[in-house]
């Protein structure tokens, strides 16, 4: 049997949480993660009380919508399935980033391309809170059907994440649309409503939560009635984002100085993920849970401890934590244990998921207008406060440690990565050619033989990682300087923060209330320090893997640019400035003569031979001029390779 004291518990899987603190260790735990697990003191229980009694509550309301609950005739229920909804609570109507954009900036300067694969939720999407119903489970065997509200609220999520953080080489995170109650649960296409959808990590929704609580309750034995609860909570209900970042990423067309430098938009992005079910009644025998589906792919995400400080968006296995408990017809709880032989469905009565997924950073956010010359008085578009919430943890003590541990890891990474020297700027287009009149011949020729060497796909890919990471190595200098000076910092606050807790013993309570207030200085900067080494290590991800992809694609893209100059330079003889190699290769014909210096008959018709090549060449030639006129007469290179 599963259910037994948690404290005997002593086998469970290695984790990241409840292993070394790094993926290549060098030593045990810093002195300061021991100290962190002595939490039963006196003074800390003061503390950990303190701290409970203080904790804020989520502020930053969007336009002033509060979370609705929905009235019965608000959301449908179809007689025939499986499922009914009986609760449902959410912010009704919310804008969509692309609502906003055009309510703020103007329709005619949004980019509609940017948005769409979520242009068919409209300007407005509800977001969900909480979601009840109350299932009996049947025979049915309904496919789910694909539904194109589904997929555009998981698109909204990895526009989430594109618009505060841009584009990163170095993110695993990617969302689906997930349901909050899954539509094979009530066995309805009534599930596929946005209040029942949210942005979910794809890893967790196709494997870890299809596979355990969707998969117990999907696979229920016949007449099973439960009650099925799903909440989800946000870290902070808004975020900022600024003109020049929307333009950079191609959300806005240009910088507008006649509005807002800076705008709120809704998150969308849940960070915690709640699911219960329990059984109407707990002493029918006929009624049971199926087992979750075993594999590692189900449980790679599993967390016994959920440690927030564990989460990581470059590592797919922890985009997303989650654990699992079960309890018993008399209420008895207890988490799940993957390496342990006791499950036994029959004695589970209830199930409780618990899953965080990983957040943007917004570590690309510019602090000062770059290009906007606007009213200082309107710099903001006011759409309610930006104020982290409250879904994680609210208990420093739990709270540093974790922080401790993750900038430790992004530490060690950052050090494992190492960094590369600046390289030359790559020349994509031949500066002898730039300078020629869009009408120049040469110029038509030259884009000719391009189309025919497919040179495109290099010109994308180098032309894309340029863009995107080449600006990283001008500030390589500085991040190295920025490193040293975090990993001093990161040294003298775990120091601090030992020393502090060890002393706690011997602590007054009036000298307690100070402790907390240095220990809430030591989680702002920790906060501020995961920010600059996740920037750092982005940087130095990107910095290589422009090396990488320089030396894999240039050399050939040079190649092509070399072989279309030369086809170039045998038709027209212009030189562009550049340096060639030609290998002027002589008749094969032999001139022969007989005694008295006259040409043979044989020497005689090769020259006729070559008259007669010279001359179907220059036709040919002739031909491919006309037709790279006709094609390309008014069309730059760059226009060419940029498809326009």
């Amino acid at each position: 049997m599963f259910f037994q004291n948690h404290e005997s518990q002593s086998s469970y899987r290695q984790t990241p949480e409840n292993s070394s603190l790094s993926p290549t260790p060098k030593s045990s735990a810093p002195h300061f993660l021991q100290l962190a697990k002595k939490i039963g003191n006196k003074a800390m229980i003061q503390l950990h009380q303190k701290q409970r009694n203080k904790q804020p509550v989520i502020q930053g309301k969007f336009k002033d919508i509060e979370p609705t609950d929905y009235t019965k005739d608000e959301y449908a229920n179809n007689p025939k399935n499986e499922g009914k909804f009986t609760a449902v609570r959410a912010d009704k109507d919310l804008p969509t980033f692309l609502g906003v954009l055009k309510d703020t900036y103007g329709e005619d300067n949004v980019n509609k391309n940017f948005f769409s694969k979520t242009e068919v939720l409209g300007d407005t999407c509800d977001r969900p809170h909480s979601v009840t119903a109350i299932v009996k489970k049947g025979t049915s065997r309904k496919d789910r059907k694909s539904d194109s509200v589904v997929s555009a609220i998981g698109n909204l999520g990895t526009e989430e994440r594109l618009i505060r953080d841009g584009k990163n080489a170095a993110a695993k995170t990617a969302y689906d649309g997930g349901h909050l109650v899954g539509y094979q649960i009530v066995r309805g296409i009534e599930a596929n409503q946005a209040w029942n959808i949210a942005p979910q990590d794809v890893k967790n929704n196709e494997h870890s939560y299809n596979n355990t609580i969707e998969k117990m309750l999907r696979g229920a034995a016949k007449n099973t009635e439960y009650t099925y609860s799903v909440e989800v909570k946000y870290d902070q209900w808004n975020f900022r984002v600024d003109q020049e970042q929307l333009v950079k990423l191609g959300a806005l067309k240009q910088v507008d100085s006649t509005k807002p430098w800076e705008i709120q938009l809704p998150v969308r992005i849940p960070f915690k993920w709640d699911a219960t079910a329990e059984m109407s009644k707990k002493d029918e025998e006929n009624w049971k849970f199926a087992s979750p589906t075993e594999g590692e792919s189900s449980f790679e995400q599993f967390s016994q401890t959920m440690d927030e400080g564990n989460l990581d968006f470059t590592r797919k296995s922890h985009t997303a934590r989650f654990n699992l408990a079960f309890s018993d017809k008399d209420g008895n709880e207890e988490l799940y244990d993957i390496d342990s032989n006791n499950f036994e469905a029959t004695k589970v009565k209830g199930i409780r998921y618990s899953m965080h997924q990983s957040l943007p950073t917004d570590f690309l956010k510019n602090q000062k207008p770059v290009e906007w010359k606007g009213d200082e008085a309107n710099a903001v578009a006011h759409f309610g406060e930006v104020k982290k919430g409250q879904a994680s943890s609210t208990n420093v003590l739990e709270i540093i440690p974790a922080k401790l541990k993750r900038n430790k890891i992004l530490i060690d990474e950052i050090e494992e990565i190492g960094d590369v020297e600046k390289p030359e700027k790559m020349r994509l287009i031949p500066e002898g050619i730039s300078l020629l009149d869009e009408r120049d011949e040469k110029k038509c020729l030259f884009i000719y033989q391009l189309n025919k060497n497919k040179i495109r796909n290099e010109y994308e890919i180098l032309k894309e990682i340029e863009a995107d990471y080449y600006p990283y190595f001008d500030v390589q200098q500085e991040e190295e300087e920025s490193f040293e000076k975090e990993k001093e910092n990161f040294d003298t606050i775990a120091s601090e923060f030992a020393m502090l807790v060890e002393q706690l013993d011997n602590k007054k309570e009036d000298e307690i209330e100070s402790a907390q207030q240095n220990m809430a200085q030591y989680n702002k900067i920790l906060e501020a320090q995961t920010l600059t080494l996740t920037w750092i290590k982005n940087h130095r991800i990107g910095r290589n893997l422009y090396k990488d992809t320089v030396n894999e694609f240039y050399p050939l893209y040079k190649e092509k640019i070399f072989r279309s100059l030369q086809v170039v330079y045998s038709i027209t003889g212009y030189d562009f400035g550049i340096e060639y190699y030609h290998n002027d290769k002589k008749t094969d014909s032999k001139i022969k003569t007989n005694r008295n210096g006259k040409r043979t008959l044989e020497a005689r018709e090769d020259k006729r031979k070559k008259r007669k090549a010279d001359k179907e060449q220059q036709e040919e030639m002739k031909k491919m001029t006309e037709e790279a006129r006709g094609k390309y007469l008014r069309k730059s290179v760059e226009d060419y390779l940029n498809k326009k």
